[in-house]
């Protein structure tokens, strides 16, 4: 049974790059290229987010340094530091079924639908202007930020043919 426990850390460690690809980093990186130390060290960082989520430890402060983290050490902007990121914690959080305590420290993983295009990945290179889009979803949603990533999700759901407001 050691090749299926392996195999469950294979399908948890595999959301990196699947989410990755969805977000379309490649794209936003653009003709510059993505940093050669890029990969490694954002699927490194998610693997200590993902023990401390698993802990019930995780902080939004940690959450928060681990971006700038990754932006100072690969040269990323904060968006496309942040993406990945938030996009893995959110989805982790909910499939381990994680108490509310834990959704509250979250962040929203920002993006043109809920920046509403004000932004875009490459364009959010400064840390206060993502606290800002935090702390507004923040207030919109009674001190959940995550929740305002529904939106996205629903809208998701919608194109695929298999939501319906």
């Amino acid at each position: 049974m050691n090749k299926l426990k392996d195999m469950r850390k294979y399908e948890i460690d595999v959301l990196v790059p699947m989410f990755d690809k969805e977000s379309q980093l490649g794209r936003s990186f653009g003709k510059k290229g993505r940093p050669s130390n890029f990969n490694r060290e954002l699927f490194n960082l998610l693997q200590i987010l993902r023990k401390k989520v698993d802990n019930n430890t995780i902080r939004n402060n940690t959450i928060r340094n681990s971006i700038k983290r990754l932006s100072k050490k690969t040269g990323a902007s904060i968006g496309q530091s942040q993406k990945v990121i938030n996009v893995y914690l959110k989805v982790y959080c909910f499939i381990k079924n994680k108490p509310n305590k834990i959704i509250k420290e979250l962040d929203c993983p920002l993006d043109s639908t809920t920046m509403k295009g004000e932004k875009t990945m490459r364009g959010l290179g400064n840390f206060k202007e993502y606290e800002y889009f935090q702390k507004t979803f923040e207030n919109r949603n009674n001190g959940i930020r995550i929740l305002e990533d529904m939106k996205y999700d629903r809208k998701r759901l919608e194109r695929y043919g298999t939501f319906n407001v």
